[in-house]
């Protein structure tokens, strides 16, 4: 888990009616009705900056200007984000959608729209930093993460799957009579091999109890299960070199006319396991 401090300055600038044909200053501004140290502190505990794209580990901070329109009615509309290099966007607005309503500014006694600006400042220490933490501290986070899952399909001759993920490239092994999908997430967090090795049900049994023999005397994480019909295995397994560290969901499914291998891998082992478990819900075997 990375320790996150998400520290907010917040600003008022060009606060103005939109129903009059010349910008106005409200005699009131905007405001979080809870205080502005609680919608603060609210926002920081609500925001996770896992929810974008991947952030490379030299980077320990991040800075970005959230702009929003304050309605009539407190709501907030018209979210923006400036200077959004690792596509904060979407968990803004998941954060501000949760977020109380507003104070409405004044002017001349009537609630008026009015535009706001909020400074982001994201700082991380990564001198804690673990693949074994968890990334996502609450429900919500969790199923903001599921919900970027489900942004494309993928359709090939072998299989269907739908992820936040496109295929980078192919590779045909005819020695092994073997055809590799090499599929990367659209945030470079995780990345899917998809193996289908042509061989008979029976020796692709055999195989999967090798795996499993393996598996048992390195200790690693595995379990057996039913998918798509099949008898299948599943194994985690942890892997760590002078500068990365990785997690790994592997499933090997033998079925009549191949051998299935799937590997996802990221650095989170949170990430890993959501991710996997999504898949086995979204791939689907065409052969």
């Amino acid at each position: 888990m990375k320790k996150i401090l998400l520290l907010l300055l917040i600003l008022f600038i060009n606060s103005f009616s939109f129903a009059q044909e010349k910008p106005i200053i409200p005699q009131v501004k905007a405001h979080p009705k809870e205080g502005l140290q609680t919608f603060m502190k609210q926002f920081a505990e609500e925001f996770n900056a896992n929810n974008g794209k991947a952030i490379p580990k030299s980077v320990n901070q991040i800075k970005l200007r959230v702009k929003f329109i304050v309605e009539k009615d407190g709501s907030f509309s018209d979210i923006n984000i400036v200077d959004d290099e690792y596509k904060f966007e979407r968990e803004v607005k998941r954060v501000l959608d949760l977020m109380p309503i507003w104070n409405a500014a004044i002017h001349e006694g009537k609630s008026v729209r009015s535009s706001f600006t909020m400074p982001v400042t994201v700082n991380y220490d990564q001198s804690n930093l673990s693949s074994e933490k968890d990334i996502f501290f609450n429900e919500s986070q969790i199923n903001s993460y599921l919900e970027t899952l489900n942004g494309n399909t993928i359709e090939t001759t072998y299989f269907d799957l739908t992820c936040n993920c496109s295929i980078v490239k192919t590779s045909t092994k005819e020695d092994l009579k073997s055809e590799e999908f090499f599929i990367a997430s659209q945030d470079d967090k995780v990345i899917y091999n998809v193996i289908f090795r042509q061989i008979t049900q029976e020796n692709g049994v055999a195989e999967l109890q090798k795996i499993k023999k393996e598996a048992q005397e390195r200790k690693a994480e595995f379990k057996e299960l039913k998918f798509l019909g099949y008898n299948a295995l599943a194994i985690g397994f942890y892997k760590k070199d002078a500068n990365y560290e990785s997690q790994f969901q592997t499933l090997i499914i033998p079925t009549k006319d191949y051998l299935v291998v799937v590997a996802l891998q990221s650095e989170n082992k949170q990430l890993t396991r959501l991710s996997f478990n999504h898949f086995l819900k979204n791939f689907k075997l065409k052969i």
